[in-house]
């Protein structure tokens, strides 16, 4: 009769494979969780033009208009409640754009942009620090104007 095969684990190889894929499923889900959060991103761009007979009130096709596309990059869905400006200096007005207000929240859902407008000539460039939008939980989310 042959003796009984026996396998011995260390504690420390026990251990030391614990370790290793604990470590690994924390990556995994540390990169799903990056994946994942909300990613919006603010694109402001100046001296643009409305052309065509789609130009009616509000806007005016003499007028330069400022366009701040808000595109979700995330795959959480979001909603936009307001756009607006900071200004550099903390005793000038912020601002809000009557675009935002006129026409109410917008959902922004995995890869979908909108954009609101704003009349160049109704804020100084020189003093805007950044340009803004606000969802619907208060988080804020930042974007500078391009250079033109």
């Amino acid at each position: 009769m042959k003796p009984p095969i026996t396998i011995s684990v260390s504690a420390d190889a026990v251990a030391w494979y614990a370790a290793i894929v604990s470590t690994g499923l924390l990556i995994i889900e540390f990169l799903r969780f990056w994946r994942e959060r909300v990613n919006l991103v603010l694109k402001c761009k100046a001296n643009c033009r409305l052309y065509g007979t789609a130009t009616t009130w509000p806007y005016r096709a003499d007028k330069d208009y400022i366009i701040i596309t808000v595109i979700n990059k995330g795959k959480r869905p979001v909603t936009i409640q307001n756009v607006g400006y900071v200004p550099k200096n903390k005793k000038d007005k912020s601002g809000i754009l009557h675009d935002s207000l006129a026409r109410g929240s917008r959902e922004l859902t995995e890869g979908k942009s909108t954009d609101y407008l704003l009349q160049q000539d109704l804020v100084d460039l020189t003093k805007v620090k950044y340009f803004v939008a606000y969802d619907l939980t208060g988080r804020m989310y930042k974007g500078k104007l391009e250079a033109t």
